[in-house]
């Protein structure tokens, strides 16, 4: 039987890196299955393996598996169950409430930035400008106002939680895609990129080799 929780997912950062840096965060020890390389169509053979096992309710990754047998798998519903157990989700319903109007926030930028990397050539032209130009700048600038309004520093009550992990795995990937410049206009993201990656656990794993390299939303 396993002695420490495992993380199975694709070769990538993916859904499943919202799930890491919170697992950074609280530094929990953890195991991690990669099945291989994602592909739409040709699924490697240790996740298909993975899916005829029944493990997968829904067929997807990535999939939590803790000691005892316990396994959870949709990438909201480990990090909720992990920010429950790990006390980084609020010290009330309230303030759990307000962490999962930041993740679900979150999650709305990342589906559009889903769609820019999915896009056919003649829909990226016409997809870009409206995503980055417009749609971006006002969802930071809601970001920017929250975190600027709490005195802590911090998204959610007075210390740190799953909102501010997760907005983090934002702020990473649009500055691993070139828009460092963006997030700099707006001073409360900016200054909370840089405490949040000298937190401790975040920067042990940000600095570790078992990190996957970036995911561009546009191939060059």
């Amino acid at each position: 039987m396993e002695s420490i929780p495992r993380l199975t997912y694709f070769s990538g950062r993916g859904r499943a890196e919202k799930i890491r840096l919170l697992l950074a965060e609280a530094g929990i020890d953890y195991e991690e299955v990669d099945v291989g390389p994602w592909h739409p169509t040709d699924k490697p053979p240790p996740f298909l393996d993975l899916k005829a096992s029944g493990k997968l309710a829904f067929g997807k990754l990535p999939l939590w598996e803790e000691p005892g047998g316990a396994h959870v798998v949709q990438s909201g519903a480990i990090l909720r169950h992990i920010a429950r157990k790990t006390g980084l989700y609020g010290r009330d319903a309230l303030e759990a409430a307000a962490c999962d109007e930041i993740v679900d926030a979150v999650e709305e930028v990342v589906d559009r930035a889903r769609a820019i990397m999915n896009a056919e050539p003649a829909k990226l032209a016409e997809l870009l400008p409206v995503v980055i130009g417009e749609e971006l700048p006002r969802w930071l600038e809601q970001f920017d106002r929250i975190v600027k309004n709490n005195p802590s520093g911090f998204f959610v009550g007075s210390s740190v939680t799953v909102a501010d992990t997760t907005v983090f795995s934002l702020l990473e990937m649009l500055s691993d895609n070139g828009l460092s410049e963006s997030i700099a206009t707006y001073p409360g993201l900016s200054g909370f990129l840089q405490r949040m990656k000298q937190r401790p656990g975040l920067s042990r794993y940000l600095a570790s080799p078992r990190r996957h390299p970036p995911q561009l939303l546009v191939s060059m």
